[in-house]
């Protein structure tokens, strides 16, 4: 009974190691840029540099944690291109937040920001009668 169950967490450890790995493909696969990280850097400033979100560099990045407080010189990071396909498009109202249209279309923050670069990472640059991406 125990052979059978180290087996079986031998089996799932591999399949999530697997899977992990092809996560890891996929992201890089959509790399438009690369980045080489230098002393000093943060992701608000990497983002910036290339025009993205702090969270499409995120996203593009899943070894980055979500307060990127573990770059490390010398790492080479992705840089995404941003999405050309709009699956649909939404006009901000007065008092639109991002959780709230992410919200309204069953997408994250993070999807929405990396749709539209022009948002700045605290969402609080949107303006009434602006055209946002909905990927």
């Amino acid at each position: 009974m125990f052979t059978y169950l180290r087996l079986f967490t031998i089996v799932a450890a591999l399949g999530a190691i697997q899977c992990a790995n092809s996560i890891a493909v996929q992201a890089r696969a959509t790399c438009e840029d690369t980045y080489t990280v230098v002393s000093g850097d943060t992701c608000i400033e990497i983002a910036a540099k290339f025009e993205i979100t702090e969270a499409a560099l995120i996203v593009g990045n899943p070894q980055i944690d979500g307060r990127c407080d573990n770059l490390f010189i010398g790492e080479q990071l992705c840089i995404p291109g941003t999405p050309s396909v709009c699956s649909d498009e939404y006009t901000v109202e007065s008092g639109d937040i991002c959780i709230t249209i992410a919200n309204k279309y069953n997408i994250t923050v993070a999807q929405l920001e990396s749709a539209n670069p022009e948002i700045d990472a605290f969402c609080d640059n949107l303006q009434v009668g602006e055209v946002l991406c909905i990927p």
